[in-house]
């Protein structure tokens, strides 16, 4: 049984970032390539870039002309 609670007192944190990351995008590029990104991607128009938020919660950047599409995925 204690076993079980460890088990559950680790899972309990991993499920509820999970809830509060909000819905994931699929970011298309012209060349075809595709990028999963938490959250709505937000253009910077001052440098002509969307920012967003990897899946591995890293920031990045790519360049608005290069994108074809932003999708939101299905939860």
């Amino acid at each position: 049984m204690p076993l079980f609670r460890l088990k559950a007192l680790l899972f309990l944190p991993l499920l509820l970032a999970a809830c509060q990351a909000g819905p994931t995008y699929k970011i298309t590029l012209k060349d075809g390539r595709e990028f999963l990104c938490q959250g709505v991607p937000k253009f910077q128009k001052k440098t002509g870039y969307y920012r967003y938020r990897t899946l591995q919660d890293r920031d990045a950047m790519l360049r608005a002309d290069e994108v074809l599409a932003i999708q939101e995925q299905g939860s």
